[in-house]
């Protein structure tokens, strides 16, 4: 039998919608809760994920996206979320500076700044377009570097 993993299908502020993995304590959480509607729960909160491949602590670039869907699946997806997220009653019922202190974590002073601008995106419909492009920049050296070999790492994109 194959082994069933918990996705979560995430829209990007930009309109794209990915499907990831939720990471191992996130999903042995949910199993081991006595709550038998976390997938219904979770639809419609905010999480964050990577936009590119990890090339170590603090490389990768984050967003946070709108969770739009959650189900079981057999595929091996390589991609992971973060374990950072808020339940859609959450985060709107209290405010940005809430939710970006929660979601900051402990993440690079650059993915803070794009924590901060998705959340804009989420609560105002409002993102910085030099941020949108410094994002995109960030991404591509992010890429170049995983593919240029010499980190022998293995891709989770």
């Amino acid at each position: 039998m194959k082994k069933q993993h918990i996705v979560v299908r995430v829209r990007r502020p930009d309109g794209l919608v990915l499907d990831f993995r939720l990471p191992k304590d996130v999903t042995h959480a949910i199993k081991v809760s006595p709550q038998t509607d976390w997938f219904e729960r979770l639809r419609g909160g905010l999480i964050v994920a990577p936009m590119a491949p990890y090339v170590g602590k603090g490389h990768t670039a984050f967003f946070i996206g709108r969770i739009e869907r959650v189900y079981y699946s057999g595929r091996q997806l390589k991609r992971f979320t973060r374990s950072q997220f808020l339940l859609p009653d959450v985060w709107r019922e209290q405010d940005l500076l809430e939710s970006f202190t929660f979601l900051r974590h402990d993440h690079a002073w650059l993915n803070r700044l794009y924590i901060k601008d998705d959340l804009r995106y989420w609560y105002h419909d409002a993102n910085s377009r030099i941020l949108t492009k410094i994002r995109d920049w960030h991404c591509k050296v992010v890429y170049r570097r995983f593919q240029s070999g010499r980190q022998g790492l293995i891709p989770n994109f």
